[in-house]
């Protein structure tokens, strides 16, 4: 199939917006609140097919740490398609996925010998996904620790795992065991009391919540969190509570999730939000922004908990 465009010259924004509620489905979002036709776009700026420019601060949901068509991005997309490397090879290698991989795992604590890295789909939900099947298969155990806030993706385990209530009421039987806990927040705490006492309760509610007897909640397989909630309201994790939680899961033996969708690469001073705390995570979800504005999700695992057999999780891309 080829598809060309038609001149947009004479067509408007609502045109184009008619056009796509009879093409599309229902369940489209920014449109709703963005209702614009994009013709073109470059750095943090984008222009409507009505010549109107607008400052994008969406950036894709932080897709585009580089802005849009940066060209260090668009020269290395054509130079790729000039080289006569194929676009796709399920998961054999090539040159060029083997220097990538070699670079990503350089930013790890500990590089190589402490990771290795699982491609496991287009989308942050995919890794996610992953990442929870992973420490089940690790532990043998069967529940998970989410957190108030926490944003891991619209898949059925993801939404599951997924603080929101919004999409959430729509669907029953959502993927079961997830326990969900407090977050920090300073300003809304959610014990009522902020600030770094309201800090100090959580972290000794979480510890006692795990090793407690009487907590009702077998040991989970796994604890995910974002460092730096995005979709939560931008809610920066405190350093001792994150350096407790992993403290107690290392006890534990339960595997430390870190999501950095949305926060890595850059987007809170460090490579990766979890580094502001000095902590290593068990499993890195890795989406958005390592594509480089094309679609890519990675794990980073430790190397301990890399317990899948050989083709134990697959997909075409």
């Amino acid at each position: 199939m080829s598809v060309s465009v038609n001149d947009s010259t004479a067509k408007t924004n609502e045109y184009y917006l008619t056009r796509q509620s009879q093409m599309e489905s229902n369940v489209r979002s920014y449109p709703r609140k963005l209702p614009l036709a994009i013709a073109k776009a470059r750095g943090c700026w984008v222009t409507d097919v009505e010549g109107q420019q607008y400052l994008d601060c969406l950036a894709g949901a932080g897709t585009l740490a580089l802005g849009h068509n940066h060209p260090a991005v668009v020269q290395s997309i054509q130079d790729t398609i000039a080289s006569g490397l194929p676009l796709h090879t399920l998961d054999l290698t090539t040159p060029l996925k083997d220097a990538f991989t070699e670079a990503l795992l350089s930013y790890m604590p500990g590089g190589q010998e402490e990771y290795c890295l699982q491609f496991c789909g287009p989308s942050g939900a995919d890794a996610t996904e992953a990442a929870i099947k992973l420490a089940k298969t690790y532990t043998g155990r069967a529940n998970v620790i989410s957190f108030s806030g926490g944003y891991h993706g619209m898949t059925h385990g993801s939404l599951a795992m997924t603080g929101n209530l919004s999409a959430k009421n729509a669907v029953n039987g959502l993927m079961p065991g997830v326990q969900f806990m407090p977050y920090p927040h300073e300003y809304r705490c959610p014990l009522g009391i902020g600030g770094e006492a309201g800090v100090d309760a959580l972290t000794y509610y979480f510890e006692n919540f795990i090793e407690d007897v009487e907590s009702g909640v077998t040991r989970p397989a796994a604890v995910i969190l974002e460092a730096i909630q995005g979709e939560g309201g931008v809610v920066t994790a405190p350093v001792k509570w994150l350096q407790k939680i992993r403290e107690v899961t290392e006890k534990h033996n339960i595997v430390l999730i870190l999501d950095e969708v949305q926060a890595g690469f850059a987007r809170s001073g460090k490579m990766f939000a979890f580094e502001h705390a000095g902590i290593e995570p068990d499993v890195v979800v890795m989406s958005k922004a390592v594509g480089g504005s094309l679609p890519l999700a990675v794990l980073a695992i430790k190397r301990k908990f890399d317990a899948w057999q050989p083709a134990g999780h697959t997909g075409t891309f």
